[in-house]
């Protein structure tokens, strides 16, 4: 099992340009399991939720003002859409176990 303190620093390594690759031949030479190294370099989860928002309001105010002078549905669709997605998004990751 790799400790977190490790990890923490193969984080650090990683940000200062060493190549993956490198790493996890380090870990392989050390005995370490893929498994174990897996957990080393698992995904960071993402999280678009701000990106929704802001975006989400601000097409959806374009929307409202297309609308009203030129008849258009699509831009307002477009931004209650994004709203739609942040609120899914929100509720997903309130779900998530962690």
């Amino acid at each position: 099992m790799i400790s977190e303190e490790k990890i923490r620093e193969l984080h650090r390594q990683l940000k200062k340009g060493e190549p993956e690759g490198e790493i996890r031949e380090r870990l392989k030479k050390e005995g370490h399991t893929p498994e174990e190294i897996q957990q080393v370099f698992k995904p960071q989860p993402y999280d678009m939720r701000s990106w929704y928002l802001v975006f989400g309001v601000l097409i959806t105010i374009a929307g409202v003002y297309y609308v009203n002078s030129l008849g258009g549905l699509m831009i307002l669709l477009l931004g209650l859409f994004l709203l739609y997605s942040y609120i899914k998004e929100t509720e997903r990751l309130k779900r998530r176990p962690e």
